[in-house]
């Protein structure tokens, strides 16, 4: 009995890593075959993905589904989508993947002439007791809110988030603004990476956005993104409860969730 339930176990356990399968391999630009850091890779709707790291370098374990879609992308390139199938049939032995830069014109945002206001928009709560970290410990893991303009055009000048407790360590993340569509994130809406160090013992955030010409439209989502492996628990943030919705996703590819009812202390100051 003790040996059939031992080959039993046996067989499940080489199923499983049947089914698992290991990818990794390097992302350069295609034009100056500069290695690309920070570059996302994941499973298009799964909690599957990861972060290249300063070499360009990623390594990715997966279930074994070569129906499943995996896109490599970046802020400034276009992206690239491949099925599994053709991924490792064609970058198994090379394992190269160049990404081209993305010349397409900055969308032209109309300015009015009247005198332009400044006000803080979004979530200001400084709480310390009320906290929220990241969901997960993957690379990619995003965390952010959606926040109301009182009028368009709205130029984003700074953002802002208070931790609820000094960082225990430092920690490299990056710093994301999308348009909104159906209460999700949609389209990213910089041009280029927005890159934030907090150091040990941070108690807040602060970017000057004035380099980045970010204009807004209508609401947006705010977010920041897990782009290095941290030690310790991670940096938490304030938050204050029945304040909105926190909406999160595991890794890069991964589908947007709505989580909590607390609302977390992302803001930015803004001119309109």
């Amino acid at each position: 009995m003790k040996r059939i339930l031992f080959v039993t176990v046996l067989l499940v356990l080489q199923l499983a890593c049947a089914k698992a399968q290991v990818i990794e391999g390097n992302v350069n630009d295609a034009k100056t075959n500069e290695k690309l850091q920070y570059v996302n890779i994941g499973l298009i709707g799964k909690a599957t993905g990861t972060v290249t790291d300063n070499n360009g370098y990623f390594k990715l374990t997966m279930n074994n589904n070569n129906a499943d879609s995996l896109r490599i992308s970046m802020i400034g390139y276009i992206p690239k989508t491949f099925l599994v199938s053709d991924f490792i049939r064609n970058y198994s032995s090379n394992k190269t993947i160049s990404l081209s830069p993305d010349n397409r014109q900055l969308k032209e945002v109309k300015v009015y002439s009247r005198k332009p206001k400044q006000s803080i928009l979004g979530n200001t709560t400084q709480s310390k007791t009320t906290d929220v970290g990241f969901t997960s410990s993957l690379l990619g893991n995003e965390i952010g809110a959606i926040i109301r303009i009182k009028r368009a055009p709205t130029h984003l000048k700074q953002f802002n988030a208070s931790l609820a407790h000094p960082a225990s360590d430092s920690v490299k993340l990056r710093l994301n603004f999308y348009s909104v569509k159906n209460g999700k994130p949609d389209t990213i809406l910089q041009h280029q990476n927005i890159f934030v160090t907090v150091k040990k013992d941070d108690e807040k955030i602060t970017v000057d956005l004035e380099p980045y010409h970010i204009y807004v439209e209508d609401k947006f989502f705010v977010s920041l993104e897990a782009i290095e492996n941290r030690n310790g628990p991670g940096i938490m943030f304030s938050a204050s409860v029945l304040s909105g919705n926190i909406i999160s996703r595991e890794t890069s590819q991964a589908n947007w969730e709505k989580i909590g009812i607390a609302g977390i202390g992302f803001n930015v100051l803004a001119s309109y």
